[in-house]
């Protein structure tokens, strides 16, 4: 179970500690801080997680200026996770290489195609119903495109491939959907999730 990132609510270090402390993967929403607050945030966030796990959300269409002074203080901190909205596989790598798992988000069948192709091997399937970063597609529609391609890639390396399934995910029946949908890909060891962001505000 992963926490999505959310901007002005997952942007500080308690609610990663208690997403994480629930058993879940919490990710802090860098969005559009500069420099300073970014590295105010991941110090402050790195202090308080202790040996837990989490991540960042980064934006990966920001301008040049402000992604390279949030790329300056991922490159100091590097926390152990991050996952990108609107990004490419090269982001994905640059991040990868300091370290950093790293998920992109994937939310049509043609770019999952072309970043399959590029090497990208997590991902994140995000349909309409989530409250962030989304295309035009509902979620199951979308997720069973995407379970569609991957099967049909003929991938050499799927025990490498994690995919986390988001929109509308909120209690056991909507994520025992998931598994059920996923079931082909786990068969094949692909590694299955779920993203949740609205659920932490709007659930118990």
């Amino acid at each position: 179970v992963v926490q999505g990132p959310m901007t002005r609510v997952s942007d500080v270090a308690p609610f990663a500690r208690a997403v994480a402390e629930a058993g879940a993967l919490p990710f802090v929403a860098l969005a559009v801080l500069r420099g300073p607050e970014v590295a105010t945030l991941l110090s402050a966030t790195r202090a308080l997680m202790g040996d837990l796990p989490w991540g960042v959300g980064i934006l990966g269409f920001m301008p040049r200026e402000l992604r390279d002074e949030q790329m300056a203080v991922l490159r100091e901190v590097r926390p152990p996770f991050a996952v990108i909205a609107g990004g490419r596989p090269g982001q994905a790598r640059e991040l990868d290489e300091l370290g950093i798992v790293t998920y992109l988000h994937v939310p049509s069948p043609g770019l999952l195609r072309s970043f399959l192709d590029a090497g990208a091997r997590r991902l994140v399937f995000e349909g309409s119903e989530c409250g962030g970063h989304t295309g035009p597609r509902t979620s199951f529609v979308l997720w069973q495109q995407a379970i569609d391609i991957l099967l049909e890639a003929g991938l050499k390396d799927p025990g490498t491939v994690q995919v986390l399934f988001a929109g509308g995910i909120h209690d056991a029946a909507s994520a025992a959907m998931v598994a059920l949908m996923a079931a082909p890909l786990a068969a094949l060891g692909m590694k299955v999730g779920v993203l949740m962001g609205t659920a932490y505000l709007f659930t118990d």
